[in-house]
């Protein structure tokens, strides 16, 4: 028996040193991505210039020295930048420069794209074939993008265009940086996104426990009292007092919902404390609580993922709760029942949801499905595209929307709650050429994963689906940092690993 010990006594001290320079590469991202957040808020906190400038040299630093952790970098810098804007709200007085700190992810975000931009072009990476076709497709679609957002200024407000821009880039941006890191290095997220996500559940249910006492250890309750105190200034509560009979007594009150954010459970639960997580929006955390979950489902890691699923039910996000279950099936149905199930599974769900929501929507004169309508209605009496920024929850043309006018004429007078009615309308047929790849890299991922049986194509797969599913009556699946563009990090490194080793293979058959 001594024989049989003596191959894994000799390999145990590889795997182990492996299993450390794995572990250690990892800490040092996310180490890396918190101090890039700390970094380019505090820079910002300075000065906005100051900021633009010091943000684009750390990142541009970063990308170049270390250019692997910048999927991981990102993720932190969407999800927990505002925890460290949230510190400085007592210590700056000006809203505009506020509002720049929240921008600082933004100059990160485009830094890095900027440095993997020009990496496109790299003689090495010509030797990645299947990366070429998809960098070239998502610049050309960076170019429609940069096309309406220029549309948009001239026809609209150009902060409205320059808004919108960054929410539609986003993704692409996203996805093109994570392609190209992925495909000239090795770009192990398993841990690194597992303790991002771990500290992202922690610290839901600190929040969800202790609530705005959680909050103000950090100035977050500060940091909401000024988002409130700015929607009372521009007339929000006072619209919804007339058109509803709402009386807004306090924070604490814009925190409460009902039960899974609807009226049919109204009678049975009562209201509950909403959580927005650290990036303190409930509906974008749900969506990074979700894509973590279903990536650690794949993975096997059930233990975290279901710890993450009473925070969703709490936050309320049927989108996102969806994407979980959606997960689930899929994966059970590829286990149990092979290729064909699961893609006639994914597919037929997805359009059952659609179906569903909107003939629910239609019947209780829902504002997610009015404002679908509307961008449907400006889509096709002008179908070439208003421009970025022109419609939309994130515009100042939806300032003035009139609920009870939308009821009775069945539409809004702008679309918005609705990404793909937004987009529509403002891009057109950038609109058509937008969703197309989605749906081209979905196909592709079931491909692979038929090929390969790789469950990362099985993520890719069902999460693409789910979220342009979503997007129909949702407006955060696409524009949300932590929805589509979060999702693109993850598809993006999925895809470039696989080219990577395709074209290693090749190499050393050659």
């Amino acid at each position: 028996m001594p024989g049989s010990n003596a191959l894994p006594a000799t390999g145990a001290p590889t795997d182990r040193r492996a299993f450390d320079a794995s572990t250690t590469e990892a800490a040092l991202h996310v180490v890396l991505g918190i101090l890039v957040v700390v970094a380019s808020v505090s820079a910002f906190a300075i000065s906005v210039k100051f900021g633009i400038a010091a943000t684009f040299v750390v990142s541009v630093l970063v990308a170049t020295l270390v250019p692997p952790s910048m999927p991981i970098i990102l993720l932190c810098t969407f999800l927990l930048q505002n925890v460290a804007v949230a510190w400085f709200t007592p210590y700056i007085a000006d809203d505009m420069a506020f509002d720049a700190l929240r921008g600082a992810n933004f100059v990160v975000l485009m830094s890095a794209y900027g440095v993997f931009f020009a990496a496109s072009f790299q003689h090495r990476l010509r030797a990645v074939a299947g990366a070429r076709p998809w960098l070239l497709v998502s610049m050309a679609l960076a170019g429609v993008v940069v096309f309406y957002m220029g549309l948009g200024a001239v026809r609209g407000v150009p902060k409205d265009a320059v808004i919108y821009f960054r929410n539609t880039i986003m993704p692409i941006a996203c996805f093109h940086i994570a392609l190209v890191a992925a495909s000239l290095y090795r770009v192990e997220l398993r841990r690194s996104v597992a303790w991002v996500g771990a500290a992202a559940i922690v610290y839901g249910y600190f929040e969800l426990v202790f609530q705005l006492r959680f909050l103000g250890i950090f100035h977050g309750d500060q940091y909401l009292q000024r988002s409130l105190r700015r929607a009372i200034e521009t007339g929000v509560y006072q619209r919804e007092l007339e058109q509803t009979g709402y009386v807004l007594r306090g924070l604490k009150d814009t925190m409460m919902t009902r039960f899974f954010n609807t009226s049919l459970f109204s009678d049975v639960f009562p209201e509950i404390f909403r959580i927005g997580g650290p990036n303190f929006h409930p509906i974008s955390y749900a969506y990074a609580l979700a894509v973590i979950s279903v990536w650690l489902i794949f993975r096997r890691r059930w233990l975290l993922a279901l710890s993450a699923l009473p925070l969703l039910v709490v936050v309320g996000s049927k989108g996102a709760m969806f994407m979980v279950l959606m997960a689930m099936m899929a994966g059970i149905t590829w286990r149990f029942f092979g290729q064909r199930a699961t893609l006639l599974a994914v597919l037929g769900m997805a359009s059952l949801w659609v179906v569903a929501a909107i003939a629910y929507g239609a019947a209780n004169a829902d504002y997610h499905v009015l404002g679908m309508i509307a961008g449907l209605n400006g889509f096709l009496h002008d179908p070439i595209g208003q421009g970025l920024g022109i419609g939309g929850n994130l515009s100042s043309t939806t300032e003035q929307v009139d609920w009870q006018r939308a009821q009775l004429v069945g539409s809004t007078s702008v679309p918005m709650e609705s990404a793909i009615g937004v987009m529509l309308y403002q891009m057109g047929p950038g609109a058509i050429v937008f969703i197309a790849f989605l749906g081209a890299l979905a196909a592709s991922a079931f491909r692979r994963l038929r090929r390969t049986g790789d469950t990362d194509f099985l993520f890719a797969f069902v999460t693409i689906v789910t979220i342009v599913a979503n997007a129909v009556l949702q407006e955060e699946a696409f524009y949300s940092p932590l929805a589509l563009g979060f999702l693109m990090l993850l598809v993006g490194a999925t895809f470039g690993t696989h080219f990577r080793r395709d074209a290693e293979a090749l190499h050393a058959r050659s």
